[in-house]
């Protein structure tokens, strides 16, 4: 089968789209669409219209389909919640443990100290055993004694500034 397509008018024309079967095939004739009875028959020689979708349905579509990956994320169970819920329980465990190294540095350096320190030794088994040397006199004050015996301190007044 040849096609030809005639192009410009004063020129030769020019050949396009020549088809060539290998030898010993050939094409089988086709029925024409036109008296094929399964098939309607085109209302024109134009393409087919097609649903014309508008710009907004896309908006309306990429916003809902955001909406559920941002629920998703929010509400799965590895989701934003759950990792602000963990690292407000990671910084409350960070301020704990600094809490408890402070605490670990103060005790190492008081068994230091009760090691060495013969006065340190004295001390803490004056306050805490109650124990007396020979011949001391002991005053033991209930709790709160300070409070009834001390007047409330004032706040000072802001010094004034010197005249000029």
């Amino acid at each position: 089968m040849r096609i030809e397509r005639i192009v410009g008018g004063e020129r030769p024309p020019r050949v396009f789209g020549v088809k060539k079967l290998p030898a010993g095939r050939r094409e089988e004739p086709r029925p024409l669409p036109e008296l094929m009875p399964d098939t309607p028959a085109p209302a024109s020689g134009a393409r087919p219209e097609r649903r014309h979708v508008r710009p907004v349905s896309y908006v309306a579509i990429s916003l809902v389909f955001s909406l559920l990956v941002f629920g998703f994320f929010l509400l799965s169970p590895s989701g934003l919640l759950k990792v602000r819920k963990q690292r407000i329980q990671l910084a409350a465990m960070h301020a704990e443990v600094e809490k408890l190294y402070a605490e670990n540095l103060r005790l190492e350096e008081e068994v230091v100290a009760l090691k060495t320190d013969p006065k340190a030794v004295e001390k803490i088994a004056r306050e805490t055993l109650n124990l007396v040397k020979p011949g001391e006199v002991v005053l033991l004050l209930p709790e709160g004694w300070q409070a009834r015996v001390k007047p409330p301190v004032a706040p000072a007044p802001a010094p004034s500034p010197a005249p000029r």
